[in-house]
């Protein structure tokens, strides 16, 4: 069972997320619907990783979600949520300890 943090519904069997407009960077954007991703076009079935329906708002972190700021993929382009801003300096923290532990001449 997977609860997404943003809607605490279960993510295979919801019908969707939140709708509610996403703030990156001090600008507000609505969520980008399933099926309305550049390149997906004509979905019937229910989204492969998050299991949310054709036209629903993604699960945040689902790997189709497509940022409503720069078009890219929301799990790996960047863009911080309002009150993401915290993954920023985990994720630094995270690849010093990474870097410390492969020594130089690794």
């Amino acid at each position: 069972m997977a609860v997404c943090d943003y809607c605490n519904q279960e993510m295979t069997t919801a019908m969707g997320c939140v709708t509610a407009p996403i703030v990156i960077e001090g600008e507000s954007y609505q969520p980008v619907p399933f099926g309305s991703e550049r390149g997906l076009k004509g979905i019937r079935r229910r989204c492969h990783d998050c299991g949310i329906l054709p036209g629903r708002v993604h699960h945040h972190s689902c790997d189709v979600e497509e940022c409503p700021a720069c078009g890219r993929q929301s799990i790996s382009c960047g863009c911080l949520w309002a009150g993401e801003e915290h993954l920023a300096d985990d994720w630094e923290d995270e690849m010093e300890e990474r870097l410390q532990l492969v020594g130089p001449d690794e």
